[in-house]
C-alpha cells in the first residue's frame, strides 16, 4: 500500500488511530520527502538510535518526524 493510501485508511486498519485530514496527510508526505532529500532517511527498515539522532539534530520538533517514519514503516507492511 502506498504511503498516501495508508495515511488515508490507517484509522480503518487500527481502531486506535484517528482519521487524518487531507492537510495532515500532505504534511506527512512533505516531511518524508524532506528527510529523503536531506539524506536523513534512506529507506531504513527500522528506527534505530542513529536515525533518531540524525532527526533530533536536524529538526526542532523531531518527534513529529520520528512519527512520520514510524507511519511510513507501518505502511510498508500493508
Amino acid at each position: 500500500m502506498e504511503f498516501y493510501e495508508y495515511l488515508q485508511q490507517k484509522h480503518l486498519l487500527n481502531k486506535r488511530e484517528r482519521k487524518l485530514k487531507e492537510i495532515s496527510i500532505d504534511q506527512y508526505i512533505n516531511r518524508l520527502e524532506n528527510m529523503r532529500r536531506d539524506g536523513i532517511y534512506n529507506e531504513e527498515i527500522q528506527i534505530d538510535a542513529r536515525l533518531e539522532q540524525k532527526v533530533q539534530e536536524r529538526y526542532k520538533d523531531w518527534k513529529t518526524y520520528i512519527k512520520t517514519i514510524d507511519h511510513y514503516l507501518s505502511s510498508r507492511n500493508y
